[in-house]
């Protein structure tokens, strides 16, 4: 794989780590009622909640461990 590649897959990791950042920032600024009820209706392991919130934290350590994630990938 070439190093562009690498170095371009770790700017889409951040890109995805701001746009989840930013996807829970709107959804919190529904109200809580609000919130709850849609957490309510959507009564599964995967809310949007729970998507949000750990999509969020998976796109951090994958930034924070780079180079530990793609250091087994052979580089041209």
């Amino acid at each position: 794989m070439k190093k562009t590649e690498i170095l371009n897959a770790n700017v889409k990791i951040n890109q995805i780590e701001d746009l989840l950042k930013k996807a829970s920032d709107i959804l919190n600024e529904i109200p809580a009622e609000i919130q709850d009820v849609i957490l309510n209706y959507h009564n599964e392991h995967a809310t949007l909640q729970h998507c949000l919130r750990w999509g969020y934290t998976a796109a951090e350590e994958i930034r924070e461990d780079w180079h530990t994630v793609v250091s087994e990938i052979k580089v041209e």
